[in-house]
């Protein structure tokens, strides 16, 4: 029988607890952990990359951020003005509530990079928007960061 490594949530308390659905008490010390098995010591927005985008053959950008703790949470790409321009999360790949852990990273021996968290300058009703700086904003637990994204636009 393969065990899982300590702090690794089984698949489906972790799916559970992606999709914002209650996880028991007693279960929900198992969390999504570091590399190295640790917790993340606090909740971050890390920059994006590339930045700007599209470069180097790719035509996406990667989003990262870790959790401290878990609890309702919002991911959004905004427009200068603040403006909506992309929500994911809540969204269709994650519900309003996360564990504690890292978040955007590829699976090991995979991509760096989560698909379900990279941004290919569309918006949320799937136009391309415009070429410009944009923000994403990041809300967890009282703590809310911006980091900056240069999109160059899709006719480059």
């Amino acid at each position: 029988m393969r065990r899982r490594p300590p702090g690794r949530p089984a698949p489906l308390f972790r799916a559970a607890a992606l999709l914002g659905l209650a996880v028991p008490a007693g279960l929900t010390a198992q969390r999504p952990a570091l590399a190295d098995g640790t917790l993340p010591p606090t909740t971050l927005l890390y920059q994006n990359f590339p930045n700007p985008f599209p470069a180097g053959g790719r035509d996406s950008t990667c989003i990262w951020f870790d959790l401290a703790e878990g609890g309702p949470v919002t991911l959004a790409i905004l427009d200068l003005r603040g403006g909506p321009v992309r929500r994911f999360i809540p969204g269709p790949d994650f519900g309003d509530v996360l564990g504690a852990g890292s978040y955007g990273r590829g699976g090991t021996g995979g991509p760096t990079c989560d698909p379900r968290l990279m941004w290919d300058g569309r918006a949320d009703d799937g136009r391309v928007v415009p070429a410009g700086v944009y923000l994403y904003k990041l809300t967890a637990r009282g703590v809310i960061q911006f980091r900056r994204i240069v999109f160059r636009g899709r006719n480059r």
